[in-house]
């Protein structure tokens, strides 16, 4: 279980842009499956949360990271990057990671 907590709408929007994530590439892979359902069962992520994920809109999942304070944000970005890592990182995902930092507010010399 992750030491950081997350909000149930955080959750959803975790849930959110890792589908993103998942889908950058349009290759769904068995290693992005395990690395998502690690990641689920990490925050306890419950299945109500994430179906209510499924559904939210990126756009919207992204906002609700933005208004998350640097260490929550970086973490999230870490998320990502084990979903990147799970079967190889392409570059649509690579782009991907690139525009949530931006629209997030992170930026690479943060060191996240």
């Amino acid at each position: 279980m992750s030491n950081v907590n997350f909000t149930n709408i955080e959750k959803q929007a975790i849930v959110s842009l890792i589908i993103e994530m998942v889908n950058a590439d349009r290759v769904i892979t068995m290693e992005e499956l395990i690395a998502s359902n690690n990641i689920n069962v990490e925050l306890g992520i419950n299945d109500e949360v994430f179906q209510a994920g499924l559904a939210l809109n990126a756009d919207y999942a992204i906002e609700v990271v933005k208004k998350m304070d640097t260490d929550r944000k970086c973490f999230v970005a870490r998320l990502l990057v084990r979903i990147m890592d799970a079967d190889g990182a392409s570059e649509s995902e690579h782009d991907l990671l690139e525009y949530i930092g931006q629209r997030i507010g992170l930026d690479k010399e943060l060191g996240c």
